[in-house]
């Protein structure tokens, strides 16, 4: 592992930010801290840069105990939400910057500074000011600033939140290529789900200072280990009552039912339904259209379950009673998950 903690704690005042934190990353793999805030994402970044110290535990960067070594000596890259470029410094002179402190060679700075503004794609604007820029480009400025002393590891905290909708999905695909060319070791937090699953190769569920889980998108998505992990991921919808719902025995005496859209099959009264016996019959609280699906709000007596639907299909109108069928749900039971499926879907498969 390139960059392990191990048995972190870190408490300011009576908030426990880390409680014993462990994890460990692979040599140039991205990872994405994820968690609601408050969870301790931002805490675990700033203790890997040195810019706080843990109470208790270690912090290794390939292979060796980092806690008593200056920020400035961990060789780390930090780009902030907020860009933090100097503002009376043109873009040439921001990126430059780090290389300036090193005392590095005048040809070195140029040649470097050069290579990293046709990198993050800014040639043309050397010598414009922040001020002069689009947020966008600011936040590649950042990049490549962090990028210039050729640090080991670069770290991000948040680092689109403070740019529009488009520009940051743009941006989300060019810092994944650009990871992947440099093969440099990357951490960056977030709140953003789609983010994450997007550009992490890896991501880490933080919660309470926690760590709840850690794996690719994709396997903590489908395998939930924890409660918490089955409630904060994908678009969940909590039911009142699983009985309003067929057919579910294994589900009974547990804390909490979960269920995603996907989970979910909403039909029109007069569309074939395949599992009849199973369906029950819910009225469409909401309908907002989302580009390349309709979402839909039901109500079935006391619960409401989010579902989508396809625009190739007919319309389904606000007030409407519907079909919903249930493929699985998530029950959790304390801090464990199980995903149980509809006892109509295992019968069928077992009949085919």
């Amino acid at each position: 592992m390139y960059v392990e903690l191990k048995n972190i704690n870190k408490t300011y005042g009576s908030y426990q930010a880390s409680r014993n934190v462990n994890f460990g990353i692979e040599k140039g793999k991205l990872i994405g801290l994820l968690g609601p805030s408050g969870s301790g994402k931002t805490t675990i970044l700033r203790m890997i840069a040195g810019l706080e110290t843990p109470d208790s535990g270690e912090v290794i960067i390939d292979g060796k105990v980092v806690n008593d070594v200056p920020a400035s000596q961990r060789g780390i890259g930090f780009v902030f939400q907020n860009y933090a470029l100097f503002r009376y410094m043109t873009v040439y002179d921001n990126v430059a910057f780090g290389l300036k402190v090193q005392k590095a060679d005048k040809k070195k700075i140029d040649a470097r500074v050069r290579e990293l503004i046709k990198l993050v794609g800014l040639e043309g604007l050397e010598k414009r000011y922040p001020s002069q820029l689009s947020g966008g480009q600011r936040q590649r400025v950042a990049f490549a600033r962090a990028l210039a002393p050729n640090p080991q590891v670069l770290l991000l905290d948040e680092p689109f939140a403070a740019i529009d909708a488009k520009i940051r999905q743009e941006l989300r695909s060019w810092l994944k290529d650009m990871i992947g060319k440099l093969g440099i070791t990357s951490i960056f937090v977030t709140h953003d789900q789609d983010e994450a699953i997007e550009v992490a190769d890896e991501i880490i569920i933080t919660n309470a200072g926690r760590i709840e889980q850690k794996g690719t998108p994709i396997g903590v998505y489908r395998n939930p280990e924890t409660a918490f992990t089955a409630s904060f991921f994908g678009q969940p919808s909590v039911l009142k009552n699983a009985d309003d719902f067929h057919t579910f025995a294994q589900a009974e005496g547990a804390d909490k039912i979960i269920v995603r859209p996907e989970f979910v099959k909403i039909s029109k009264l007069d569309e074939v339904e395949k599992f009849k016996t199973s369906v029950s019959r819910g009225v469409v609280e909401q309908v907002s259209f989302r580009g390349d699906n309709l979402e839909l709000q039901v109500r079935v007596n006391n619960s409401v379950v989010t579902a989508r639907r396809s625009l190739e299909k007919t319309d389904i109108r606000e007030g409407e009673t519907v079909n919903v069928f249930l493929y699985r749900i998530f029950a959790l039971r304390g801090d464990s998950v199980q995903l149980i499926e509809n006892e109509a879907v295992r019968d069928d498969f077992v009949i085919i």
